[in-house]
């Protein structure tokens, strides 16, 4: 076998290769194509239900990991001999808070009593005069 022969012979394999690559190439490329002209959307709505469904499984599960490692926090870094005397404390400022918005509630509302009353005997002192 001469030089010149054996040239031809790799250059031949590397023209069918490149041509193979091109055609897997082609083939790859129409289906792209494919999906982005309207197979995609396809694809999507029958992926979107299952996806949404285990992303909201898995949301819900790690908020419930996440507020039980909270609540365990919470648990240590109050000492028991100090939890009920929280307690207390915290039922003792609601208490006083709900009294706070019951007496605004309660002066707001005879303002307005007093506002309306008030303007009605003024008006009825401007239309004798």
């Amino acid at each position: 076998m001469s030089v010149k022969r054996v040239i031809a012979d790799r250059l031949e394999k590397a023209r069918e290769f490149a041509d193979s690559v091109r055609a897997v190439y082609e083939d790859a490329y129409s289906k792209a194509d494919e999906l982005r002209k309207g197979g995609g959307n396809e694809l999507i709505k029958e992926i979107h239900p299952a996806v949404k469904t285990t992303l909201e499984g898995g949301y819900q599960r790690a908020q419930t990991a996440l507020d039980d490692f909270n609540q365990s926090l919470a648990d240590k870094a109050i000492p028991s001999f100090r939890k009920s005397a929280v307690s207390r404390e915290q039922l003792e400022q609601k208490a006083k808070g709900a009294q706070k918005k019951s007496v605004k509630g309660k002066t707001k509302a005879s303002q307005q009593k007093n506002g309306s009353s008030s303007s009605k005997a003024t008006q009825s002192v401007r239309s004798k005069k």
